[in-house]
Parts: C-alpha cells; structure tokens; sequence
C-alpha cells in the first residue's frame, strides 16, 4: 500500500502505522472484492443487453419470414431449442397505477351495493371497503381492484358492468420491465439457470 494513510469512517486521515494489520487487510479485501463486483456487474448487464438485442432481432426475423409487422417491443416469449431441453423466455412486467376514473367506478359499485343488500348482509360492503382501502401512500391496492374484475357477477341494472368498464379505462401503464430469464432440463427436471450470485 503506498499511501501513508487511510482515511475513517468519520473522514478523519489515519496513519497506517496506528492501524492494526487486520484492519488494514480487511480494508483492502472489501476494496478488492468491490472493484471485482462491480467488474461482473457491468459484464452481466453487457450480457443482458446483448441478448435482449439478440432476442429481438430473432423475432423481428421471424416477423419478417411471415411477412408480418410487429408493434412495438414484444414480450412474454419463450423460445426452446429444438431438443426443448433448454429455453429462454423474455417477460414483460408493467409498472400499473389507477387514475381518478376509480372514484366513479367506486360510486357506482356502491350503488350496486345498496341495491343488492338493503341493509341486509354487511359482510360484502365490508369486503368491498376493504378492496378500495389506501395504503399509508394513499394509494389502492391495484391488485384488489382489478380482482373485481373477474368476478362473475350479472347486473340487471349494468351499472356493475359500467364500473368494470371505467375501472378498465382508469388503468394507467407507468413502466414496463422486461427480463430475460434462462432454463434447461436435466434427466426429468427443468432448472432455471440463475445469474444471480447469491443463488449460486
């Protein structure tokens, strides 16, 4: 070490000679295992471009053999070899919030609410509150809400329909992420190949 000193969590200057060995050894083990880290850390997101790009451009030649124009980035793919012993998919996972249409929507399930019930079972509203209910943010819980939306229920009034509908238009897509994940089938079982090191 050719510096003379290191400097402390306080940022004070430290003469090497007031540090113990051990710390010192330590300090350059922990400085030599970041620089390493963040070596393979740009060398993954290198990979992960690389095949993203590689990704796309095989469905862009797909589209281009059936003669077919593709809109946008598309994801939620799987492609096998063709021994379907190894596999790569590519998934997209939106970001979703709910605009202010939800208000309405809220509104109208109410009134299907007190139609329905007339004061009889509470459970239901109780269940509903729940479902509309804000987190410390003030925000729905998205999940909830769109959950509605696969409940079969048949409203004479079609004001339950109404609701599933401006829930549907309040969607607002914020973000979109897509991941490239990697499998392969040894004997009978599938495995996903992890890149992350922590599961290695």
């Amino acid at each position: 070490m050719s510096q003379e000193f290191l400097k402390n969590h306080k940022g004070h200057q430290v003469p090497l000679k007031a540090i113990r060995p051990a710390d010192i050894i330590r300090h350059e083990f922990v400085q030599s295992a970041i620089a390493k880290a963040k070596e393979q850390s740009k060398a993954l997101a290198e990979f992960k471009k690389q095949q993203m790009s590689e990704f796309d451009a095989f469905i862009a030649l797909l589209a281009q053999e059936y003669a077919v124009e593709l809109g946008g980035t598309k994801g939620n793919v799987t492609l096998r070899s063709f021994d379907h012993k190894q596999k790569v998919t590519l998934q997209v996972q939106e970001s979703i919030e709910l605009g202010p249409e939800l208000l309405v929507a809220k509104e109208l399930i109410d009134e299907c609410l007190n139609e329905w019930s007339e004061g009889a079972n509470e459970n239901l509203k109780l269940i509903i509150e729940q479902t509309f209910a804000t987190d410390k943010k003030g925000k729905v819980s998205v999940q909830k809400v769109l959950g509605l939306r696969r409940l079969n229920i048949t409203d004479e009034t079609g004001k339950w329909q109404r609701a599933m509908d401006i829930i549907a238009d309040s969607i607002l897509v914020m973000d979109s992420t897509r991941f490239i994940r990697f499998y392969e089938t040894i004997g009978e079982h599938e495995h996903a190949i992890s890149l992350d090191i922590a599961k290695l």
